[in-house]
C-alpha cells in the first residue's frame, strides 16, 4: 500500500498532515482533529482486513481495556468509503529504530537502564491484564528522551499459556535491549552477542533467560526487578 493520501485530505473529522509509516497490514498517517490536536490514523489494507476478519477485533478490544500512559488510547473508529481506520492517541518521540538508524544515536548505560525499566514496567501492566503485545521491536517503541511508549497492538492477544505466552514479549524485549547495547559497540560484529558485548555474567545470563521460548521467570515484575538490579 502506497502512502497515496494527500496532505490536507479530510478523513472523517480529521485532516491528514503526513504519512508516517506503512507495512504489511496497512499505513499510518499523522492527522489533526478539529481542534488541531495530533492523532494517528491507522488505515488497514482491505485485502489483509478481509483475510484476517476473525482476528481484526483483537486490537480494538484490547486497547479499549487498557489505560496506561505508555499505551496509545483508542480514540475511535472510522469506517467509510475511504476505508477502515483506527483513530489513536499520538505519542511524542522518535521510534528507537529512528534513533538508531536515522540519527545514529549511541545509547548510554543510563539511557538503556531507563528504557529497559520503563519497557518492563509497561509489560508488567499488560501481563497483569493477561495481554501479550506480541510485536515488541525497535520500530514499535518510541522515546522522547524521558519516557517511552509502546505502539502497534495489531498482534496483541490474550495469553493462553500455550501458544500465546508472556515469554514471547520477554524475547522481543531482549532483542530491543541488544539493539541498544550494540549502538555503542565498535567491533566487527562477527561473534555471537554473548561473546562480543561487554556484559557482566549476570547481564549475559539474564538476557539468555529472556530469549528462552519457555517461561523462565515467576512473573513480569520479577523480570523488571532483575533488570533494574543488574543493569
Amino acid at each position: 500500500m502506497m502512502c497515496s493520501v494527500k496532505t490536507g485530505k479530510k478523513i472523517g473529522d480529521y485532516t491528514v498532515a503526513s504519512c508516517i509509516g506503512k507495512g504489511r497490514y496497512g499505513v499510518c498517517f499523522l492527522a489533526l482533529d478539529p481542534d488541531g490536536k495530533k492523532v494517528i490514523l491507522k488505515k488497514f489494507r482491505a485485502r489483509m482486513w478481509k483475510k484476517n476478519k476473525n482476528a481484526n477485533h483483537y486490537e480494538a478490544v484490547i486497547l479499549s481495556g487498557l489505560e496506561h500512559p505508555a499505551v496509545p488510547e483508542l480514540l475511535g473508529v472510522i469506517n467509510n468509503r475511504q476505508g477502515y481506520y483506527f483513530v489513536l492517541e499520538y505519542k511524542e518521540g522518535l521510534t528507537l529504530e529512528q534513533w538508531l538508524f536515522d540519527r545514529k544515536k549511541i545509547f548510554t548505560s543510563g539511557e538503556i537502564y531507563r528504557i529497559g525499566s520503563q519497557m518492563f514496567e509497561v509489560l508488567e501492566y499488560l501481563h497483569g491484564r493477561n495481554v501479550v503485545h506480541g510485536d515488541i521491536s525497535v520500530a514499535n517503541v518510541t522515546d522522547d528522551g524521558e519516557k517511552i511508549s509502546l505502539l502497534d497492538f495489531g498482534l496483541a492477544r490474550y495469553a493462553d499459556g500455550e501458544n500465546i505466552r508472556f515469554s514471547l514479549d520477554y524475547a522481543r524485549a531482549a532483542n530491543v535491549i541488544l539493539y541498544l547495547l550494540y549502538s555503542g559497540y565498535d567491533g566487527k560484529g562477527s561473534r555471537p552477542w554473548h561473546e562480543e558485548l561487554p556484559l557482566t555474567g549476570e547481564q549475559r545470563e539474564f538476557l539468555k533467560k529472556l530469549l528462552e521460548p519457555e517461561e523462565q521467570f515467576r512473573d513480569t515484575g520479577t523480570v523488571r526487578h532483575e533488570f533494574e538490579k543488574i543493569f
